[in-house]
């Protein structure tokens, strides 16, 4: 982290432009706490099976237990959510049926999908490359008619299928966000030729210093029904209801008619003895849980020896470790942790920037209507196709920027019982170049920040859509998720979120 006295420049457009030109990367180190305070639980995501992802790590010159609170692809999700929200607040309420595109000032591709709502390139796990856009189709002009056409063979999507790392503009054009959290097209076909970019923003969040706790579960039912009181069944004609009636109960596939164990407890009526929860021989079969490491007695296996002879010199010697530690039948599910202090760690990879490049396409060079200015066009015939990348690479940075901003201004509100609040100031290192401590400033300067590098990139020709680009599911993938929502929801651990960079 940056010395506390040293006075932070504030973050401009000409700074900024230098630093994508010469600096190695933006870095931000910011101690946090838990919002209850020194020995107040945190939770993190749980993984298959209810477990943590715990290891060590070495910080300030020693190794201390440490537990992932935020993923790298979960934090990536979060900042896309905060620019969605950011440039398109009304996302969530755009009508399926809409004949114009709305204008945001970002590159969205959106699809409505029935009783799920607009899945966007900013919430779709793999972004631009995601099955959900693959699998749905755009209208398009042909011989002076509308038809739809399946996204990745409209003009839009043979632009985006193409994009690599040295021709980058397509992606530049409808997904921006893209270049800087990463993406794969891993359902191309194409194999090791398959698009990646590797993500330039990495942001995680972890406890350092943990100590694992234990979860409890009871409930008193204020009815107080007895277990042994009935017997309950699940109803004929109604899946999700029950009855008392054996008459009227439903036949499982089995032919029994018994609805689960047919206690009052199965359809959460009656007490719940306060315990503690466990896992099973059951789950630990079902989710293939047994190599698995069980947080709370997490003990890897070391063995070592020597062989010696007479005289004392080592014949032979060797190592054995197994970290293979198995989840034990009866062993407790961890609930939460505490830690001595969280470390939020944020940097943006101008290196990674630095390799995407932004030749001219078809109609890549052509100023919009916001630029078609006799100076914009003077100034985009006067450069070189080094200035129009690091323009376009400039706005990155600025996009990367702007998202962290929003980031910080929304809080650090990860999931029930895990709410972090700073302890330490949240300024930027500058790593290489000119170096030194940046000041983000508000998210008002940041956008201006922004806004002016995009101006910049628009009069070298670098442009982007500014409008929502509508998408609609084909009929096969509507059928999928009319079958599968018909299954009803199936009840899971909380779990990290994937994103197109986890591979990257």
């Amino acid at each position: 982290m940056p010395e506390q006295s040293e006075r932070p420049k504030q973050l401009t457009l000409e700074n900024l432009r230098e630093a994508v030109r010469s600096a190695a990367a933006f870095r931000l180190q910011v101690r946090l706490s838990g919002l209850d305070g020194d020995g107040g639980k945190v939770f993190p995501p749980t993984y298959a099976g209810g477990v943590y992802a715990v290891e060590d790590r070495r910080i300030d010159g020693r190794v201390v237990r440490c537990v992932l609170l935020d993923s790298v692809q979960s934090q990536a999700n979060r900042m896309e959510e905060v620019l969605l929200d950011a440039f398109l607040p009304n996302w969530r309420e755009l009508k399926a049926s809409a004949d114009e595109r709305p204008s945001c000032g970002l590159p969205i591709l959106a699809v409505h999908v029935e009783n799920h709502g607009w899945v966007t390139s900013l919430t779709a796990p793999h972004r631009v490359h995601d099955a959900i856009i693959r699998d749905s189709e755009i209208e398009e002009e042909a011989n002076g008619n509308k038809q739809k056409v399946r996204f990745r063979e409209s003009a839009i999507g043979q632009k985006i299928v193409a994009a690599r790392l040295h021709k980058a503009m397509a992606l530049y054009e409808y997904c921006p966000t893209a270049l800087i959290f990463g993406t794969w097209d891993s359902t191309a076909g194409e194999g090791l030729d398959a698009a990646k970019i590797p993500r330039a923003v990495v942001s995680e969040i972890i406890g350092v210093d943990i100590t694992p706790g234990v979860r409890t579960a009871s409930r008193i039912d204020p009815l107080g029904i007895r277990a042994q009181s009935a017997t309950v069944y699940r109803l004929k004609d109604r899946e999700h209801d029950w009855t008392l009636d054996e008459s009227e109960a439903a036949e499982t596939d089995s032919g029994k008619k018994k609805f689960g164990k047919g206690k009052p407890s199965d359809i959460n009526h009656g007490n719940v003895t306060p315990d503690m929860p466990r896992f099973d021989q059951q789950e630990i079969r079902r989710q293939n849980l047994g190599r698995l490491p069980d947080i709370i007695e997490a003990t890897p296996v070391e063995l070592r020896y020597e062989l010696n002879s007479g005289d004392g010199r080592i014949q032979s010697g060797g190592l054995f470790r197994s970290d293979d530690v198995r989840i034990r039948p009866g062993a407790v599910k961890p609930g939460g942790v505490t830690m001595d202090h969280a470390l939020h760690t944020w940097t943006l990879s101008l290196t990674q920037l630095r390799r995407l490049r932004f030749p001219s396409e078809s109609t890549a060079d052509v100023p919009d209507a916001n630029a078609t200015t006799s100076r914009a066009a003077g100034s985009m015939a006067a450069s070189t196709p080094a200035q129009r990348n690091e323009a376009a690479r400039t706005v990155l940075a600025a996009l990367a920027l702007y998202a962290l901003a929003l980031q910080q201004e929304r809080g650090c509100w990860l999931r029930s019982r895990c709410e972090l609040v700073s302890e330490t100031p949240r300024v930027l290192e500058m790593i290489g170049g000119a170096g030194g401590a940046v000041s983000l400033g508000s998210t008002k300067d940041v956008r201006e920040v922004l806004d002016s590098a995009v101006k910049e990139a628009e009069a070298l020709g670098r442009t982007w859509s500014k409008d929502v680009t509508f998408l609609t599911p084909t009929e096969k993938l509507q059928d999928l998720v009319r079958r599968s929502d018909a299954r009803g929801p199936e009840t899971e651990e909380e779990e990290e979120p994937a994103d197109a960079g986890a591979a990257s």
